[in-house]
C-alpha cells in the first residue's frame, strides 16, 4: 500500500506544471486613452546582470519585440527602455524535486522619443517556475522565457493587453 502512495506522489510530481507570477510599482502610467495611440518603435537595453548569456540582448529584444508588437498597435511609436537588476535561472534539480522559479525583475520606461518625456515607467518582477518533469523541462529556455514573460508584463502594465 505504501508503494502505491509512493509511486502516485512520484508521477504528481513529474507531471506537475508551471505557475507564472508577476509584480512591482507602477511608478508612472500611461493614461487608457492614450495608450491606444502608442506603440513601442526602439528598444534600449540599458542594464544587464553579468549572469546572462552573450546573446541575452538579442534575445531580450526579439521577444519583447514579439510581445509588444501584439499589444501597442498604435502609430505614435514610443522609446522602450529596461534595466535589468536580476535574473535567476531555476535549477533543474530543485525543480523536479521541490519546485524552483526562473526570476527577472528590472525597471522598463517608455519615453517619447520627439520629447524626451518620460511617459510610463515600471518595476517589473516576472517568476516562472513549478515543479516535476514538465517545469524542469520548461525552465531549460530560461532566458527566453524571462524575456517573453517581462515583454508580457509591460503589455499588461502600459497598454492594459
Amino acid at each position: 500500500m505504501k508503494i502505491q502512495y509512493v509511486g502516485a506522489a512520484f508521477a504528481a510530481l513529474c507531471v506537475s506544471g508551471c505557475v507564472s507570477s508577476g509584480s512591482g510599482d507602477t511608478i508612472l502610467a500611461i493614461p487608457r486613452e492614450q495608450a491606444a495611440a502608442m506603440s513601442v518603435g526602439q528598444i534600449v537595453l540599458t542594464g544587464r546582470p553579468e549572469n546572462v548569456s552573450a546573446d541575452f540582448e538579442q534575445v531580450f529584444a526579439t521577444q519583447v519585440r514579439q510581445e509588444t508588437d501584439r499589444c501597442a498597435t498604435g502609430a505614435t511609436p514610443l522609446r522602450l527602455e529596461v534595466r535589468v537588476t536580476e535574473f535567476k535561472k531555476a535549477n533543474p534539480a530543485m525543480t523536479f524535486l521541490v519546485g524552483d522559479s526562473n526570476v527577472i525583475k528590472g525597471q522598463a520606461v517608455l519615453i517619447d522619443p520627439a520629447t524626451g518625456r518620460k511617459v510610463a515607467d515600471f518595476d517589473i518582477t516576472r517568476s516562472v517556475g513549478g515543479g516535476g518533469l514538465i517545469a524542469a523541462a520548461g525552465m531549460s529556455q530560461a532566458e527566453e522565457q524571462m524575456t517573453e514573460a517581462f515583454g508580457k508584463e509591460i503589455c499588461k502594465r502600459a497598454f492594459g493587453v
